[in-house]
C-alpha cells in the first residue's frame, strides 16, 4: 500500500508545481510580454537608419542556429539612440536561407520607420505587435496549468476510487 500512497503524493506534487508555476509564469513573465507586444502598436513612430546588418550565428544543441544582427540609429526630441530590436521577441532558427530573406529587408543605409516607447525612448523595434513567438512564449505556460490541472484530476480520481473502496469495504 505504501508505494500507491507515494505516487499519488508525488503526482499530486507535480501536479501542483504545473499548475503554479505555470501560472506564475504566465502572470509574471509571459503576460508582461504580450502587454508589451500589444503595446508596442500603440508606439509613436520616428525615421531610423540601419547602421548594421549581418547574420549572427551560434551552435544550439549540436544545430547551427542563425539569426540577424542588426543595429539602427533613431532620434526621439533631439537625443540619439540605437536600437537592434525587430520585434517583441528575437528568435534563431536552422534555415540560414530563411535569415537571409529576412535580412534582406534590413540593409545596411536603409531608412526605417522605428517603433519607440515614448516613456522609455530607448526602448525600440521595427514590427510592433505580437507575432508567432509571442503567442507561443505567453500561451505555453497556460498549457504546462492545463497538463497539471488533469494530473490533479487524475489524483482525485484515485484518491475518490480508494475512499470509496475503503467505504464500501467498512460498510460490508
Amino acid at each position: 500500500m505504501e508505494p500507491k500512497q507515494s505516487s499519488v503524493f508525488v503526482s499530486l506534487v507535480f501536479a501542483l508545481v504545473f499548475i503554479i508555476g505555470g501560472w506564475l509564469f504566465y502572470k509574471h513573465v509571459s503576460q508582461t510580454i504580450i502587454d508589451e507586444a500589444n503595446a508596442s502598436k500603440d508606439w509613436p513612430i520616428v525615421q531610423g537608419m540601419v547602421s548594421f546588418s549581418d547574420i549572427k550565428s551560434s551552435i544550439s544543441d549540436g544545430d547551427e542556429m542563425y539569426s540577424i544582427d542588426l543595429l539602427y540609429t533613431y532620434t526621439v526630441q533631439g537625443e540619439n539612440y540605437t536600437g537592434n530590436r525587430i520585434s517583441t521577441i528575437s528568435s534563431s532558427t536552422s534555415s540560414l536561407s530563411e535569415v537571409e530573406k529576412d535580412l534582406n529587408k534590413y540593409p545596411e543605409g536603409e531608412l526605417l520607420s522605428v517603433y519607440y516607447n515614448p516613456e522609455a525612448p530607448s526602448i525600440s523595434m521595427l514590427e510592433p505587435g505580437a507575432g508567432f513567438f509571442t503567442y507561443m512564449i505567453t500561451y505555453g505556460p497556460l498549457l504546462f496549468c492545463f497538463v497539471g490541472l488533469i494530473m490533479f484530476l487524475q489524483v482525485l480520481k484515485k484518491i475518490g476510487l480508494v475512499l470509496l473502496a475503503l467505504f464500501v469495504s467498512l460498510k460490508n
